[in-house]
């Protein structure tokens, strides 16, 4: 548990009459780092697009990146939302909501939770339900700029649509004609990633470990539900303590995501220490950008600190020019070098070099955790809701285990280089192999005889995320030949165990008589 800081800014008519509840709260950070259109180039000698800042909004942590909220006439998101647009309080009868208050006709003002640059997170309780919430109200000067308007309804719609153990859910959300846009979800403990870091300083690998791969798996998630996140960053990553004390991860903070895999070319959004080189250079924000800020925040985990800091210039000049910091360097104890690849990869200059897609990522980050004996099967809460969600589960991987043993096509997994994660009967059979897949190497088999290019297909198929066809002929004997199509395809980002793996199947085609 640990108190926020009430930062600059906001009203004071709560604080004034009601303590602070000493714990975080799920609610997204309500800080901005860069909010620009690329039309104001920035001072300096480094000529970026970032506008001018506005003074209304709280710099990020550790940087002098401030956020500024450019009209661009988009009001139409509360009629997007189907959301009844009520009219504003005369600017005299405007005041912050107090204890005892009343949101949104139904949510009563008990306390307050934190303050940020943007507005307040408050605790309220619903007053038909007699159940405690957090409620983020937006500053109404603030609340009134089209921009604001249309990203506090964006992070709510997208928020409000993902439902995964890693993501904070969003409840209910509107206008208030008196306290202006509120936004609600469940209470609960717990405090953000980067403030536990700046009480106990750096993680234990192992810790750092899994807090990414449930960071990565939330991130996973809405990739593959074609949104960006946009902004990840410790201060994004709330820690709460789920069943058993297991530490559970909620990503928050969708306010700079789009629902789509890409975003307009001169925009500069986000926080500047996560930022990836192309995104500062007005490049969209895309798959390559949230995997570089995985890596910035990998180092964070293990190291304490970020990589580049100091001055907006200062980090933007770094991100653009210098090169990454070595993490294992930056501790005073042994640190296995896969982490050192993974960040580095991750925090490539160039898109292209960087891992495929965060499936790739994950697929590195369990081989570092396999040689640290972690494991990373997902563990449910016990429930009732969660114990008949396993049953469901369950039948369904019992399902599509049946179908995939009783194929009679040959169909494996197996990492890049060519071992065998899983493998059906006919595989095995085609193979010559008896008993189950362990130990299975296809460079061993009998299979790159007949597909010399067989290895490289893999690496290239791991790298691209393209399929790869090719078809080969069989000697069948009694002169007779069989044509077989071999289909090569990356893992699908949703996968939860062969992640970063490539699915091979063959299927005969037709006999070819000599």
């Amino acid at each position: 548990m640990s108190d926020l800081d009430p930062g600059p800014g906001g009203d004071e008519d709560l604080a004034e009459d009601a303590p602070r509840d000493v714990h975080e709260t799920l609610l997204p950070s309500l800080t901005l780092s860069v909010l620009g259109r690329g039309e104001t180039p920035l001072p300096g000698a480094l000529g970026l697009g970032v506008a001018p800042a506005v003074p209304l909004l709280t710099p990020a942590v550790g940087s002098d990146a401030a956020a500024t909220g450019e009209p661009l006439g988009v009001d139409a998101a509360l009629e997007s939302t189907g959301a009844t647009q009520a009219p504003p309080a005369a600017e005299s009868e405007r005041r912050g909501a107090r204890q005892g208050d009343m949101v949104g006709g139904r949510y009563v003002v008990e306390g307050q939770l934190g303050r940020g640059g943007m507005g307040r997170v408050l605790r309220v309780r619903h007053q038909v339900l007699g159940k405690a919430f957090a409620l983020k109200l937006i500053k109404a000067p603030i609340a009134t700029n089209p921009r604001i308007r249309e990203m506090f309804y964006r992070e709510a719609r997208l928020a409000s649509a993902c439902t995964h153990d890693h993501i904070c859910s969003i409840v209910d959300f509107g206008q208030d004609p008196q306290f202006g846009l509120f936004m609600v979800m469940e209470l609960r403990d717990g405090q953000t990633l980067h403030s536990k870091l700046r009480q106990g300083g750096r993680m234990a690998p192992k810790v750092a470990c899994d807090i990414m791969w449930q960071v990565c798996d939330a991130v996973r998630y809405i990739h593959g539900r074609a949104i960006i996140h946009g902004d990840v960053k410790s201060e994004n990553v709330f820690l709460v303590r789920g069943a058993a004390q297991r530490r559970v991860v909620k990503l928050l903070d969708f306010g700079l995501s789009r629902p789509d895999l890409g975003r307009g070319v001169g925009e500069v959004d986000g926080t500047p220490e996560y930022l990836a080189p192309e995104r500062i250079q007005g490049g969209p924000a895309n798959v390559a950008s949230d995997v570089y800020a995985l890596g910035i925040l990998l180092f964070e985990l293990l190291t304490g600190r970020l990589p580049f800091t100091g001055k907006l210039e200062s980090v933007f000049q770094q991100q653009l020019e210098a090169e990454m910091p070595v993490a294992s360097k930056m501790i005073d104890e042994p640190l296995d070098e896969r982490a050192d690849e993974i960040i580095a990869r991750a925090t490539a200059k160039n898109p292209a070099d960087r891992h495929a897609d965060v499936a790739a990522f994950m697929y590195e980050l369990r081989t570092l955790m396999n040689m640290l004996g972690m494991e990373t099967a997902r563990r449910r809460s016990a429930t009732a809701e969660g114990a008949r969600e396993r049953r469901d589960v369950d039948h369904r991987a019992r399902a599509a285990c049946e179908v995939f043993l009783s194929a009679p096509l040959p169909m494996a997994s197996c990492d890049p280089s060519g071992k065998v994660r899983v493998a059906n009967p006919a595989f095995l059979e085609f193979l010559g192999c008896a008993g189950d897949v362990g130990g299975i190497e296809l460079k061993d088999s009998g299979l790159l005889e007949i597909y010399p290019q067989l290895l490289h297909d893999l690496e290239s198929v791991a790298v691209k995320r393209k399929a790869i066809k090719r078809v080969l002929y069989l000697a069948e004997g009694g002169g007779s030949t069989v044509e077989v199509a071999v289909v090569l395809t990356a893992s699908p980002s949703t996968s939860q165990v062969t992640a970063g793996e490539i699915h091979l199947a063959l299927h005969p085609l037709r006999h070819i008589r000599g």
